[in-house]
Formats: structure tokens, C-alpha cells, sequence
């Protein structure tokens, strides 16, 4: 690696350390004369409209400069769990990657990583890493060290406005636990499956600043309170957080030991199949073997889906099968018929299942009333 500056000297770089998952790197260089540096800022402090100035390499010309201002914050671009990029028009085109972006203070309060286009050329829509998650990064890669992240040890979704109107809560807030870990931060705190996060260290959970982000951006070890509705009602846990694995590691969970319940309840299975447009039968060891179910959950199958429900639009397929809706065990198709009718009484729209297919992780449904 070789670092160019400005008058054309070439200095052969040592390449301290890497972050691949916010796509930060550490160079060193030692030059016989002093060279100038620049400082982070506070990019918490950058707003909308902001002047800002981008300075890179792009296509090979060499050091240029441009102009522009701060078009949006937090923006989740889906390169990863990290996204929290500030978005500018200030013209960046391949090969301004790394470079900095000033506020008219002179202070860098990002760096510049990314454009979308659909030519491959500039058209005002640039990305830079704020200076608040680079520099923690940077500072810890020239000490020699790791970039840990914390860890709560959950699968989460996003509390989208199907499963928000099911559990009569505002939309775009929060986001919903689908799995918790065994002994991990999240289940040693008291956080269950079904609870609805809401807040992290005081810090609300938004499509803009999620649950794995605020997480993430926390220290291992650090003793942090999460906000949660669970049955309609606010708690707060304290959970120690652990450190985030390696992202190939793969999570399990055990849905307990059989305990069905043989019955057939026919009058539930007519009522909803007309309300959610669903035919659901009792999980009986007969149905389980035949699903190659191991463990066998506790929950009903589905045996026929209306493809013109919104049960059908969604996916939902004839095996699947529902451990629970709106947060409630569903254990026989009477269970889910009472919770669907107590729903629609109460003028709701929706009706949130969790859902199980295969041997696959379940996963929350908000499914919409015939």
C-alpha cells in the first residue's frame, strides 16, 4: 500500500488494522517531515442544509475538491446492520471512497464511502461514515486493537404497520423480538420473545436508529436499560451486553416438549377461515411426524390458505405453523379464533402470528381480516 501526497511523494503505508463491517481502515506512514493532520467534529451536531466539503480521488484524477450540503441523516443504505450514513450532494464519483467530508469549521465529520447511481457517475447522491462511528473505530484500531460491538442475543423485525395495528401500538416505532438466545444479555435480563423494544438507553427505536445499531454502537459489558411493551404495558430491563460473534454463527431455539392438545375443533376452524381466510387443525404427533417436526412445537398447523386473503398474499402455506397470535399461545384452533374475535372487537385490523415453518427460525406475520 502506497500513500501519495500532495507534491507526489510515495510513502509505502503499514496497514494498522481493518473494520470490514462499517468498511473503516487504519493506515500508518512515516515521513521525515512533519505533515499536517485534520480532526474529527461532532457529526451529532451537522444538520440538514449544513454546507459541507468533500475532498477524494475520483477516477484517478488526483486531490478534488467539492461542494455541498447535508441532504439527510441516518440513512440505512442496506450495506449492513451499521447504516447510519449522512447523505450529501456534494459531488463524490468512484474513488472518493475514504476521503474526508468537512463541516466549514474544518473539522471531519465523515468519511466518504458511497454513492448511488445508476450510470456509475454522480447524480447529488453521496454517502459519508459519521464522524461518531468512525472515530471510536479509528481510535481503536491505532491502539492494536479489536472493534468489539455489543450483543442483546435476539432476532428481531421491524414493527411494520401490519403487526403495529395488531398490537394497537404507533407504527415506525420499536421493533419486535422474535427470538431470544439462551443465556445471553437479552434472556438473563428478562427480555421474552413478543416484547416490543422501544427504547435503548433512553434512545427510542426508530427505521432510522434500529435496535442492532444502538446495540451495536454500545460497549461490551456495558450495563444498558431497554424499554419494552410487553401485554400492553412499558418495562424496563437491565441487560449487561455481551460481545457479537462472528456473523456466520447461527442461533437456535427450542420450542419446548410436545404438549398438544388431540382435539378437533370444528367451529373454530370455520370461523377462521372466514375472518383470516386460514384452515388450522391441531397439531397432533400423526401431523408432527409427517412434518418431520424435532422438536415438536407447541402450536397448530395451517391446512388450507385462501390465496385471495391476505393470508395468502403474505406466504403463508399449508404445514406452516402458528405458535401464537398477537402474543398469545395458540394451542388449538379455538385459541386463535378467541384471540382473532377479541381483535376485531377492538377494531383492529390485523391479527400478528408467529409463525413456523420447516425447521426454520419463526418469524412474526401481521395478517390482514377477510
Amino acid at each position: 500500500i502506497n500513500v501519495i501526497l500532495q507534491d507526489k511523494t510515495s510513502i509505502r503505508a503499514e496497514l494498522v488494522g481493518t473494520d470490514p463491517r462499517t468498511d473503516i481502515a487504519v493506515l500508518r506512514i512515516k515521513h521525515d517531515k512533519p505533515l499536517a493532520a485534520v480532526a474529527f467534529g461532532d457529526s451529532d451536531q451537522s444538520e440538514v442544509g449544513d454546507w459541507v466539503i468533500a475532498i477524494g480521488n475520483p477516477f484517478g484524477f488526483g486531490g478534488t475538491v467539492t461542494a455541498g450540503i447535508v441532504s439527510a441523516r441516518g440513512r440505512d443504505i442496506g450495506q449492513g446492520l451499521y447504516d447510519d450514513f449522512i447523505q450529501t450532494d456534494a459531488s463524490i464519483n468512484q474513488g472518493n471512497s475514504g476521503g474526508p467530508m468537512f463541516d466549514m469549521n474544518g473539522n471531519v465529520i465523515g468519511i466518504n464511502t458511497a454513492i448511488f447511481s445508476p450510470t456509475g457517475g454522480n447524480i447529488g447522491i453521496g454517502f459519508a461514515i459519521p464522524a461518531e462511528v468512525a472515530s471510536p473505530i479509528v481510535d481503536t484500531l491505532r491502539g492494536g486493537g479489536r472493534v468489539k460491538r455489543g450483543y442483546l442475543g435476539v432476532g428481531i423485525q421491524p414493527l411494520d404497520e401490519g403487526a403495529a395495528d395488531a398490537l394497537g401500538l404507533p407504527k415506525n416505532r420499536g421493533e419486535l423480538i422474535a427470538r431470544v438466545e439462551p443465556n445471553e444479555a437479552a434472556a438473563k435480563a428478562g427480555i421474552r420473545e413478543g416484547d416490543v423494544v422501544v427504547k435503548v438507553n433512553g434512545r427510542e427505536v426508530t427505521p432510522d436508529q434500529t435496535l442492532s445499531f444502538l446495540i451495536a454502537n454500545s460497549p461490551v459489558g456495558a450495563r444498558v436499560p431497554i424499554e419494552v411493551i410487553r401485554g400492553g404495558k412499558r418495562q424496563t430491563f437491565t441487560a449487561v451486553l455481551g460481545e457479537r460473534p462472528s456473523e456466520d454463527k447461527l442461533a437456535t431455539l427450542t420450542q419446548g416438549e410436545p404438549g398438544l392438545d388431540p382435539e378437533d375443533d370444528q367451529t373454530a376452524q370455520n370461523a377462521t377461515r372466514e375472518s383470516l381466510g386460514l384452515a388450522v387443525e391441531a397439531l397432533t404427533p400423526e401431523i408432527a411426524r409427517a412434518l418431520r417436526l424435532n422438536p415438536v412445537p407447541k402450536g397448530i398447523v395451517i391446512g388450507a390458505v385462501d390465496p385471495s386473503s391476505d393470508a395468502g398474499a403474505k406466504g403463508l402455506q399449508r404445514g406452516d405453523i402458528i405458535l401464537s397470535a398477537n402474543q398469545q399461545p395458540t394451542t388449538s384452533p379455538e385459541d386463535l379464533n378467541t384471540i382473532a374475535t377479541a381483535a376485531k372487537k377492538a377494531g383492529r385490523n390485523n391479527v400478528l402470528l408467529f409463525v413456523q415453518r420447516g425447521s426454520n427460525p419463526p418469524r412474526y406475520i401481521a395478517v390482514k381480516f377477510k
